[in-house]
């Protein structure tokens, strides 16, 4: 994905639609995903801020070491142990994550997060920068996931690989939203 392409604009857009919402940022802090949600209600797993440093929102759990990815699965689970019914879990951005750890770690952290979301019948959406990687991690990290979407710096946005019968691969972000929300009530 490419930098102030919509793609935030999206995500957001589209957690709005679910009451119950974590994001795990790990690409800016929790006060500025905040602020840019809108929103009190959404549970934040901040793994960019570094250090013991406290939240003034509760629902914001600062990981003050993310080269310890037990310590960032500890505070997903913490989150979605507490929450009721199903909800949408946001990471932005898994390029966050292999900043610190080899795409296999991150494999592994990814396989029991997304089994636990659909063993919850919940949604979830995941966000990587295109070619920060080398190829072989992106493709090795895209076999997980049933749908892809590239958005570009136009603003409109590829569907690369859908689990839904689509017309056509290019939208506009109104469009997409559309497709994302729709991809994401089938997947339950």
């Amino acid at each position: 994905m490419v930098p102030r392409n919509g793609k935030c604009k999206i995500l957001e857009d589209v957690s709005r639609e679910f009451d119950n919402v974590v994001w795990i940022t790990t690409l800016s802090s929790a006060y500025f995903v905040r602020k840019r949600l809108g929103r009190e209600d959404v549970w934040i797993i901040d793994t960019y801020t570094w250090g013991k440093k406290n939240s003034e929102d509760s629902r914001d759990i600062i990981v003050s070491n993310p080269l310890n990815l037990n310590e960032v699965s500890l505070a997903v689970n913490k989150v979605l142990d507490s929450l009721e019914g199903n909800y949408l879990l946001v990471m932005n951005s898994i390029s966050g994550l292999l900043i610190y750890h080899t795409y296999q770690r991150i494999l592994h952290f990814l396989r029991a997060l997304l089994v636990r979301i659909e063993k919850e019948k919940s949604s979830s959406i995941f966000t990587l920068v295109k070619d920060a990687h080398e190829k072989s991690v992106e493709v090795s990290i895209s076999m997980f996931f049933p749908n892809i979407m590239e958005t570009k710096e136009d603003g409109k946005v590829r569907i690369v690989k859908s689990s839904i019968p689509l017309d056509r691969s290019d939208f506009d972000s109104n469009e997409a939203k559309e497709i994302i929300k729709r991809m994401l009530k089938e997947s339950l």
